[in-house]
């Protein structure tokens, strides 16, 4: 994949994020965020940003599932417990 492909891959993901960013962030009747800056940072750090975005959700979304396991963990071992006997 030449750097090319790379640069368009990395601006479209960018453009696509800012756009999820501003549909959330900007208030009935336009007022919110002035995408200006973020626009030239876009054009100018696509391919630095695309992969540390993409790092930085998968590190978020892993981080959830491990604690969403730990929870479910959590609560099947105190199905188990049986205070009487104070076996665990």
């Amino acid at each position: 994949m030449g750097f090319g492909t790379y640069y368009v891959l990395s601006f479209v993901y960018c453009v696509y994020q800012l756009i999820k960013k501003w549909n959330r962030d900007v208030m009935a009747g336009g007022l919110g965020i002035a995408p200006g800056l973020d626009s030239v940072m876009i054009i100018i750090m696509a391919p630095i940003l695309a992969p540390i975005d993409i790092f930085l959700t998968w590190v978020r979304l892993y981080k959830e599932a491990e604690e969403a396991r730990r929870n479910q963990s959590s609560i099947n071992t105190k199905d188990f417990r049986n205070e009487e006997t104070h076996i665990y």
